[in-house]
């Protein structure tokens, strides 16, 4: 072969070496940079868990708190129809003359 052609040959192979380099380099980084994220992502989901723990008695109380505030609209209902009835026995009251015969 002539010099030319080896001259060629080797410039065009320390082009891919330098290339392949780079290429290396350049995932190294990503990859390096990646892992920096992927560590503060699993900083903050402790953080997320740790507060779920935190507020895991209070979100169990949810269904007793339901049934309660349940068992409140009876007791209101049950109110009311007593009201009702009083209010109802007292102008039936006032209607028969005011007085306790029947």
């Amino acid at each position: 072969m002539s010099t030319v052609t080896e001259n060629d040959l080797k410039e065009l192979k320390d082009l891919i070496i330098n290339n392949h380099r780079a290429i290396e380099k350049g995932q190294a980084d990503l990859k390096e940079h990646l892992t920096e994220k992927l560590t503060a992502i699993d900083k903050r989901l402790a953080i997320v868990e740790t507060r779920l723990e935190d507020w895991k008695p209070a979100i169990d109380k949810i269904p007793d708190l339901a049934k309660k505030v349940g068992e409140l609209k009876n007791w209101r209902q049950f109110l009311i129809i007593t009201v009702t009835a009083a209010i109802s026995g007292v102008i039936g009251w006032f209607v028969r003359g005011g007085n306790l015969k029947p």
